[in-house]
């Protein structure tokens, strides 16, 4: 059994969770239903009688570094599930492209588990924040807990050990649907602490250092994403994954790393998301 997997299984059984659910979830990320009735069986038999401590948050400026210089300057990064091939790297702002970060199964299997979710996507006001609809990003997603699926939980392992930033440090998985026409405009993912809505973003987690888009289908025409300030377009390809970083080791933003998501021209486009922040991150904690 892999350590996502059990890690997941741990959390679901001291959570709660009884064994059908868990069961189904397994089966349909793909493992053998036999193999998963044994091994949820097994944790269920050993459920620990209380939910275990959480893990003492490590400080900001340790995280903001491993994210700034996760990716080795090679050709693949290597993880649990095999070696993961780097197709083009910028050094200042760090960006990586990954080819093949899943599996055309993997796609298919995020998109399934989105599609009968998915509501209007929010933005944070930056005077509030509070989330709200704005016409400068038109796409459909759906959220999902750290964790919450056995599919997710293997993804955002090998996530942590592609990019450096533990599991922990992740927000919950996003996954975006555009239509033709949809975008979103240009826009950084960290958080501005001088706009009092922003900041309030920075009490749980702190800073926002890294960001994680993959793309779970090949996009027909358009849908690139596109960095404005430093000329660079990513193309939509099944599988693979762009990574960038904006927080610097220093504590401070890079704001060439302004970014959107340029408009769908033919097809549609579904994307899977993961912010990362320099702390450990649990909503409503």
């Amino acid at each position: 059994m892999s350590d996502a997997l059990h890690a997941w299984l741990q959390r679901h059984v001291a959570e709660g969770f009884e064994a059908d659910p868990l069961v189904a979830s397994m089966v349909q990320s793909g493992y053998d239903r036999a193999f998963a009735r044994r091994v949820v069986d097994e944790a269920l038999a050993k459920r620990p009688p209380a939910p275990a401590v959480a893990p003492v948050p490590a400080p900001a400026a340790q995280s903001a570094q491993a994210a700034d210089g996760a990716v080795e300057n090679s050709n693949a990064v290597r993880t649990a599930d095999g070696d993961i091939p780097i197709l083009f790297a910028l050094e200042t702002p760090r960006i990586v492209l990954f080819q093949h970060f899943l599996s055309d199964e993997e796609c298919d299997q995020l998109i399934a588990l989105g599609q009968h979710r998915l509501k209007r996507s929010p933005v944070v006001n930056p005077e509030t924040g509070e989330e709200n609809l704005i016409s400068a990003r038109t796409s459909e997603g759906a959220m999902f807990q750290v964790g919450e699926h056995a599919l997710i939980a293997k993804i955002e392992a090998r996530i942590a050990q592609a990019t450096g930033v533990p599991v922990e440090h992740g927000e919950g998985f996003q996954v975006l649907h555009y239509q033709p026409g949809g975008e979103y405009q240009p826009h950084f993912d960290f958080f501005n602490p001088g706009r009092s809505g922003e900041a309030r973003q920075l009490e749980v987690g702190g800073q926002r250092v890294a960001t994680l888009v993959i793309y779970l289908n090949s996009v027909q025409a358009g849908g690139a994403t596109g960095f404005p300030k430093l000329g660079l377009e990513v193309a939509p390809v099944k599988g693979n994954a762009v990574f960038f970083v904006y927080k610097r080791p220093d504590g401070t933003l890079d704001e060439d790393t302004l970014h959107a998501g340029l408009p769908v021209e033919r097809g549609e486009k579904w994307i899977a998301t993961k912010w990362l922040r320099e702390r450990p991150y649990r909503r409503g904690a």
